[in-house]
């Protein structure tokens, strides 16, 4: 009953968040109260209880250990029940697109299609790493390409990315499979582009990978991601910590509430290697090796930073305290943004994140 109840609660918390109105109502009338806590709360333990919760095994050869994560987790993140740093709009708005295109209202797809793919839609796409789907449904509705293949790991998140694209009026023109992407075989000169959102931090044989990638490219054709890149397993630097945290310990109280532990965040720690692996065996597996893998297999065509070095650490914890529509709050995420820009573009910090169009290295 309790897992029930959580479970209603975290509804309650994503359905709010879709509904300004309410969602202001409990975060300014009921904030502090044990209404607010309450939700939080639910929230903080249906996640945990998530990440907890034992899966039937599916009879597939790629079900194991690195896919339960994400056949559990798969519907929370399609729906923003679990909303990372980068599903924020002011975030993405104010931020992430002036670092990759220039321009506040293009955002990387966009900025993508205009300057790498002059004719479309192509005849065949390809994605890596698709979750429930939410890229090849955004490729189709642009008409990127004609027809879009699709791969991963998990059973659960190819299951509803098919139930997704019957419901968007897509599933004719994008062909989901099930795969372990270390192990996969593409057919060669098939794609006009390939695409990786969010995914190669989770796979490990980059050097398999990248040649079939390249190999799978028609000739002329592009490979694009955007990607966390930065330290394996979330083990961030000592410079990286002490900085974001005392940016966070310079907030007022009510902008360090932690969305995770609905509790006031005093200090952010790095997570152990053993606990990154009990959340999620494949998360960051490899990524500080993604660059350099793929300097060796590709020429790069375009590569935008956009740091995410201090902003995925504080941001994941404390975006929702903040009202953007409020100049006040406003303003502190701006500063907050340029503190980040200036350390990563003066190379005080690395850039943890970013956008890369590559092509095959010519033997």
């Amino acid at each position: 009953m309790k897992s029930s109840k959580n479970y209603a609660l975290a509804q309650l918390h994503f359905y709010l968040s879709k509904w300004p109105f309410g969602f202001m109502l409990v975060k300014t009338v009921f904030s502090g109260t044990f209404i607010h806590r309450g939700i939080q709360s639910a929230v903080h333990q249906y996640r945990t209880k998530q990440c907890q919760a034992p899966v039937v095994a599916h009879v597939d050869a790629v079900t194991n250990e690195n896919t339960v994560h994400w056949d559990n987790h798969v519907k929370l993140v399609e729906s923003k029940v679990l909303k990372g740093w980068l599903d924020w709009e002011f975030i993405e708005v104010e931020h992430i697109r002036p670092s990759v295109s220039g321009d506040r209202s293009i955002y990387y797809l966009q900025h993508f299609f205009a300057e790498h793919l002059p004719h479309m839609p192509v005849k065949r796409a390809l994605s890596l790493g698709c979750g429930g789907g939410n890229l090849e449904r955004a490729l189709i509705e642009l008409n990127a390409s004609e027809t879009i293949d699709a791969f991963d790991a998990s059973p659960e998140s190819i299951n509803l990315a098919k139930r997704l694209a019957v419901e968007n009026g897509c599933s004719n023109r994008v062909h989901y499979n099930v795969a372990d992407i270390n192990k996969i075989k593409l057919e060669a000169n098939s794609y006009d582009f390939i695409v990786a959102k969010m995914s190669l931090h989770h796979f490990e044989d980059f050097d398999h990978i990248f040649a079939q990638i390249s190999r799978a490219l028609k000739p002329g054709g592009v490979f694009m991601f955007n990607e966390y890149i930065g330290p394996t397993r979330f083990q961030w630097t000592e410079l990286q910590l002490s900085i974001t945290n005392r940016i966070l310990q310079t907030l007022p109280e009510k902008y360090r509430l932690s969305a995770f532990t609905g509790s006031i965040l005093d200090e952010i720690q790095k997570p152990t290697i053993k606990e990154m692996i009990d959340m999620d065996p494949s998360e960051a597996i490899n990524s500080s090796e993604i660059i350099p893998k793929v300097e060796q297999y590709f020429d790069v065509v375009e590569l935008k930073r956009y740091g995410g070095t201090i902003l995925h650490l504080l941001m994941n914890h404390i975006m929702a305290n903040f009202d953007t529509d409020k100049e006040l709050d406003a303003t502190l995420l701006r500063l907050i943004f340029l503190q980040e820009q200036l350390l990563v573009e003066n190379k005080v910090l690395g850039s943890d994140f970013c956008y890369a169009v590559v092509k095959p290295k010519k033997n």
